[in-house]
């Protein structure tokens, strides 16, 4: 790579340059909604000053970010931008070389830094990207790449209001298709090129699940546990309306506090469930006690649970009376965790 990114005075030409890229926010905006609001852990290479890191922390508040560049002057960029954050380690380091072990991570990401990178240095990347992945994670490469013919690229220049002698001695530009072959036969899955305005395009690929364990995910084990007082005694008829309810809860809560929302406003998992089987598995205890402890324990564990108070209007002699509560959609070992043990309804 070239040493003017070790330049100060380089790097902050090209920040305020990249800040006036046409659709550049519409690329990362289509990256953000690739990765899962769960996410734990994140890499990214060439991270530059951060701004991409910044925006992956604030959609996913539970990711802890590694930022890796070679340039010293974008680390202090990047410095400056964090802070002291516990949530961000920044490491000096040439994407030459072979990535450093940092472990593994659900989430890899890139922006416009790769293309750097000689041909046959991005294969051998994009494998150790691969291998670094957790299982079911997501790489996003939101990259510089080549145009198909001259006149295409010099439509480009223009568009960018640059000229042949802006560009970046640096780039070693590839196109869409070779990189997504690439990607396809080093194993990663759901390859595909996500977004594309003229030489600016968001790649993409997951790492599966392996074996039994990719049948698992796909087989549904998400699930939404219901859990009704069986000591009162309800027609089936209430019960039924009551589990509705409960069931229903987590949806109608988004939307109390959004007053829209769209899939995006859903984890993974939520999505899953709702695009799937729908699993919902009707359990019972025996006092108003045991439902709060319930419903006390799923709030303990972080799950989502709602918990229904009826009016008494119809049953309960007018009294307002908790009945029910539901608990996910979210993974099933978690909820068997607390409700493995109630008998079914």
């Amino acid at each position: 790579m070239t040493n003017e990114w070790t330049k100060p005075e380089y790097v902050e030409a090209y920040l305020a340059h990249m800040k006036c890229i046409p659709h550049r926010t519409e690329g990362e905006a289509t990256l953000l909604s690739e990765i899962p609001k769960e996410t734990k852990r994140v890499l990214d290479l060439g991270c530059g000053d951060g701004h991409l890191m910044s925006l992956i922390l604030s959609r996913c508040p539970n990711a802890i970010g590694v930022g890796l560049d070679f340039s010293t002057a974008m680390l202090e960029q990047a410095r400056q931008r964090f802070g002291n954050s516990d949530r961000v380690m920044l490491v000096e380091h040439n994407m030459d070389d072979q990535l450093l072990d940092l472990g593994e991570f659900d989430c890899i990401v890139s922006s416009f830094a790769i293309h750097h990178c000689s041909h046959q240095r991005k294969r051998e990347l994009y494998k150790e990207v691969f291998s670094s992945l957790e299982a079911g994670g997501v790489f996003c490469n939101l990259e510089h790449v080549s145009s198909p013919t001259q006149r295409v690229h010099d439509r480009f220049l223009q568009e960018m209001g640059m000229t042949p002698e802006d560009e970046d001695p640096s780039n070693k530009l590839l196109d869409v298709e070779t990189q997504l072959r690439w990607l396809k036969e080093i194993g990663f899955e759901d390859v595909d090129c996500n977004w594309k305005w003229r030489e600016l395009a968001l790649l993409s690929g997951h790492k599966t699940y392996p074996g039994h364990l990719q049948t698992a995910k796909r087989s549904g084990q998400t699930k939404q546990v219901l859990v009704m007082r069986h000591d009162l005694k309800m027609r089936r008829g209430k019960q039924i309306a009551q589990g509705s309810h409960a069931s229903m809860s987590f949806i109608c809560h988004r939307l109390k506090q959004r007053d829209s929302f769209s899939m995006d406003d859903f984890s993974e998992v939520e999505q899953g469930w709702m695009n799937g089987s729908f699993a919902k598995v009707c359990c019972r205890v025996n006092s108003k006690e045991e439902l709060i402890a319930i419903h006390d324990s799923a709030v303990e564990a972080n799950l989502e649970v709602h918990l229904i108070t009826d009016s008494g209007k119809t049953e309960f002699h007018g009294e307002p009376t908790q009945t029910c509560l539901a608990i996910g959609p979210d993974d099933a070992e978690k909820i068997d965790a607390i409700t493995g043990e109630l008998q079914l309804l």
